[in-house]
């Protein structure tokens, strides 16, 4: 577990981050990937696929992981009177309040059902409020062979400009070190990114975090 980031030490949740890269670090390499069986004619299985890199497999052991340590006994007081929700819809506040923060970036972005944003994994104390307080950490959960998964720092973005109060931005890369990340970062345009965002990077269950603004 590194945390070497002096932004993220100095940070007033760095024990919420310091626990999701501990849970990170205890996810099992099994959790990484997924088969998908292939059935034969006849009905028996006739062929394995490895389906490498699922991220909902990974998803949901990650939230027991941070489960485990939010119900350690006893109870750290930061988790008392918090809830950790995976795929979070708030009420109609939440998406009134982040299209208009989507529509500062994307004009194309309409109040549609189909635009709306799930986060993976949400930490609050008020799961229908977008108010300042009780807004701990926002995150999106990407694997390392998604060729789309820097689109997620977009998004984090858009989170973050959408006045939705979380403390925390967080995009989790699966599978990929910090170096690699940094490279991929090289690839892209990162001017209308939010460099405050905390990219925790996994791979051979070693993590390690920094923001984008220290990664760029």
């Amino acid at each position: 577990m590194i945390i070497d980031s002096p932004s993220l030490l100095n940070h007033p949740d760095f024990q919420y981050l310091n626990d999701i890269i501990t849970a990170l670090e205890k996810v099992d390499p099994k959790y990484f990937s997924w088969y998908k069986h292939k059935p034969a004619n006849d009905g028996t299985i006739s062929e394995v696929i490895k389906k490498s890199n699922e991220e909902r497999v990974f998803a949901y052991e990650l939230y027991h992981q941070i489960r485990k340590i939010m119900d350690t006994e006893p109870i750290p007081d930061r988790y008392i009177g918090v809830h950790l929700n995976g795929e979070a819809i708030k009420d109609d506040n939440f998406f009134t309040t982040l299209y208009k923060g989507l529509s500062t970036l994307y004009d194309s972005i309409k109040t549609d059902i189909c635009n709306r944003k799930m986060p993976d994994l949400v930490l609050h104390k008020d799961p229908g409020s977008i108010k300042k307080e009780g807004q701990i950490y926002l995150a999106e959960i990407k694997m390392g062979d998604n060729a789309k998964a820097l689109n997620d720092l977009l998004k984090l973005t858009m989170f973050e400009n959408s006045g939705l109060n979380f403390d925390l931005y967080i995009f989790i890369y699966v599978g990929k070190s910090t170096d690699e990340l940094k490279n991929e970062l090289k690839k892209i345009d990162v001017s209308i990114l939010s460099k405050n965002i905390v990219c925790a990077c996994v791979k051979h269950q070693q993590a390690k975090c920094y923001t984008l603004g220290e990664l760029i």
